[in-house]
């Protein structure tokens, strides 16, 4: 059963992974368990939610219109966010083994998110911490989306979300 991409909510924490393997299997689990589907994705790599959001925009388009490459609609929300039209490719958007700063996409029936959000926060043992700036965020992003010095020096640093949304955009726009 295909969740509904609607209803999300967000999870921002800390956490370590000795067995990156182990977890994912651990996180499938839990999906399965509690009827939710969970995207764990690396927070330094992240402009911020308006950038989750639209890859969330993409992935419900692509499974409307059976355009989807992941069967995951999880998957393929990493794929929009990582600005890659290979599956295999968007993982580097993902979590690893050793310590993660780490922001995770629920979806499922979330009419009342604290709880859902609380449970997983206790499951996982994901520590509490602040959000990322956008500034100690941009080597990351440089690199996750092959953003150039070039390209940032045109417009400045102020730039580098909006480059980081056209690489979204234009996934898939290339087929």
């Amino acid at each position: 059963m295909e969740p509904d991409l609607d209803d999300v909510c967000f999870v921002l924490g800390r956490m370590s992974i000795k067995n990156l393997p182990f977890f994912l299997e651990s996180l499938g689990s839990y999906c399965e368990d509690h009827t939710l589907t969970i995207q764990g994705f690396d927070e330094r790599k992240v402009a911020d939610i308006d950038h989750l959001l639209f890859a969330i925009h993409r992935t419900k388009e692509s499974f409307s219109n059976h355009t989807n490459a992941a069967k995951n609609p999880g998957l393929e929300m990493m794929r929009f966010a990582s600005g890659q039209r290979q599956i295999d490719k968007a993982y580097s958007m993902g979590l690893a083994t050793g310590d993660n700063k780490c922001i995770f996409a629920i979806f499922g029936d979330l009419r009342n998110p604290e709880p859902v959000k609380s449970l997983f926060v206790d499951e996982f043992q994901l520590r509490r911490t602040t959000p990322t700036t956008l500034q100690e965020k941009k080597p990351y992003l440089m690199s996750q989306f092959g953003i150039t010095n070039e390209e940032l020096g045109v417009g400045g640093d102020d730039k580098l979300k909006d480059l980081v949304m056209e690489r979204v955009a234009l996934v898939d726009v290339t087929r």
